[in-house]
């Protein structure tokens, strides 16, 4: 097995600094979608959520990869299509289902939650309007400003 150069410019340098970050991160989005086991429980470990995190981040590489060279924008490509098959066949859905359902239920959540507070807040109250008489009783010295409502 023929030896590999160490790079030696500041360029090439840099080339093998981003290629060992990439591999790194799509080796541990590999471990969250249950390729490697706990060494305490012997379970696999699976963090769709997270790995959903990564492919956003190697998406958002792809778009703004004007800078990086030929081989550095294959190795972003290969790896982020490499990565969505994986998580597609470890979820049996793709990441972008997964991300409108979690915005659908996020906002039917909020959507409930504004409705009960609605219910129990009754019907819709005017906050209290404070006088001139009942600033003048306060004991601090500092200005306060008032709204009205008519």
């Amino acid at each position: 097995m023929p030896q590999q150069r160490m790079p030696e410019t500041a360029d090439e340098i840099a080339a093998a600094v981003f290629s060992e970050c990439l591999i790194t991160l799509v080796r541990s989005a590999a471990m969250l979608l249950g390729k490697v086991t706990v060494p305490t429980t012997g379970e696999p470990v699976k963090d769709l959520t997270r790995v959903q995190l990564v492919i956003k981040q190697l998406e958002l590489l792809d778009k703004n990869a004007s800078q990086l060279s030929l081989d550095e924008q294959q190795l972003v490509k290969q790896s982020l299509q490499e990565l969505r098959m994986a998580y597609v066949s470890a979820a049996g859905k793709r990441p972008e289902d997964t991300e409108e359902q979690n915005t659908d239920k996020k906002e039917n959540e909020a959507s409930m939650q504004l409705e009960e507070k609605t219910e129990e807040d009754g019907p819709a109250s005017k906050p209290p309007i404070v006088t001139d008489a009942q600033e003048e009783s306060d004991d601090t010295n500092r200005k306060r400003f008032v709204k009205k409502y008519d």
